[in-house]
């Protein structure tokens, strides 16, 4: 049998990627993959750099990986992110330009962001007027026939989801480790909520053709990560941090 953790959105919460990893080692599991959005964020995304750099694993980029590029390279910016480029070093930067947006593992995994063809689109969820909704088995199916491996790991959307599909592939969301809501943009305004403030990751134990699948919550001081992003002046990743969910008068 072999066993894999699965981690994805960190966001510069170097706290809950500490516990995650230290979770993850005491369950003696080695082989680590992480799907990307390292960095961006209200945290800590130079310190977060230097855990990573510690624990070898399989990066991908996010779409705030990209993103964090753009602004170096371009007039590309967003809120907060003049204090992501003053803090992280030209070694992390470096960091970044090498990930691949996608990857494969073991022959047994396609490993993705968002959508195996878009960094910043949701593979499970589909975002409508009337709230977030998950695509029918017959859509997902559509939208990962092309893909061989037969499980598709993908984050983006910050929500731990296993979905079982009809042809026996298998995508799964591990959730995030480091920021368990959000408020989106776009056409529509939405909520995306896991409902509880624990860092989230994913175990896959795989033995030829059966596969166990564990979503673990961990606890950690998330607490002290919230007064870290209000003393950075981001009032909604504090409220995010410390529920898991969007407060009603942040909503809108």
């Amino acid at each position: 049998m072999k066993t894999y953790a699965i981690i994805s959105d960190i966001h510069g919460n170097s706290l809950a990627l500490r516990a995650v990893l230290n979770d993850i080692k005491s369950r003696g599991i080695a082989d680590i993959i992480n799907l990307g959005d390292h960095f961006f964020g209200a945290l800590e995304p130079e310190e977060t750099a230097a855990v990573l750099r510690e624990n070898p694993m399989l990066c991908i980029s996010g779409n705030t990986d990209r993103e964090i590029l753009q602004a170096i390279d371009t007039d590309f910016t967003k809120d907060g992110m003049d204090r992501i480029k003053a803090d992280l070093s030209q070694q992390s930067i470096s960091w970044l330009r090498k990930l691949p947006k996608t990857s494969t593992h073991d022959g047994l995994f396609f490993v993705c962001h968002g959508t195996p063809e878009s960094d910043d689109a949701y593979l499970l969820e589909k975002v409508t007027a009337h709230g977030v909704f998950i695509y029918n088995d017959e859509d997902l199916v559509e939208r990962t026939k092309h893909i061989k491996e037969r499980i598709v790991l993908c984050g983006h959307s910050h929500v731990n989801r296993v979905i079982y599909l009809s042809n026996d592939k298998i995508i799964l969301n591990p959730g995030s480790v480091g920021l368990p809501a959000y408020l989106g943009t776009g056409e529509h305004r939405f909520a995306m909520e896991s409902n509880t403030p624990h860092a989230k990751y994913a175990i896959v134990r795989a033995d030829g053709d059966n596969i166990d699948i564990e979503q673990v919550l961990v606890a950690y001081d998330w607490h002290k990560a919230s007064e870290n992003a209000r003393k950075n002046g981001n009032k909604k990743w504090a409220n995010f941090l410390l529920y898991g969910r969007m407060p009603k008068d942040l909503r809108y």
